[in-house]
C-alpha cells in the first residue's frame, strides 16, 4: 500500500530544503531575485508569493484592500521587463 505525503507537509520541507540550499526566487511585485530564506510571503488568490521586501507587501496589501487585484495582476501581464546588458 502507498501512503503519499499530504500536500502541506510536501510544500514546508521543500521550503526548508530550497532555503537551506540557498536557492534563490523572484519578488512577485518588482522582480527582484532574493534568497528564498529571505523572502516575505503574502497570499495572492490562495497562492503565497514571494516579496523582497516590506514596502512590496504594503504595495500588494493596499491593492487588495481596494479591490483592484484584477487589474494589477492585468497590467502585470501586459508589462515586459526591461533587461539591462552592461
Amino acid at each position: 500500500m502507498y501512503l503519499s505525503m499530504p500536500t502541506l507537509v510536501e510544500s514546508r520541507f521543500g521550503n526548508l530544503w530550497r532555503s537551506l540550499r540557498g536557492e534563490r526566487c523572484q519578488c512577485f511585485h518588482c522582480g527582484e531575485q532574493m534568497r528564498v530564506k529571505n523572502a516575505l510571503s503574502l497570499c495572492v488568490r490562495d497562492v503565497s508569493q514571494p516579496m523582497c521586501c516590506h514596502g512590496c507587501l504594503a504595495i500588494l496589501q493596499t491593492i487588495i484592500q481596494n479591490d483592484l487585484l484584477d487589474e494589477y495582476l492585468a497590467n502585470k501581464s501586459t508589462v515586459n521587463p526591461v533587461v539591462n546588458n552592461d
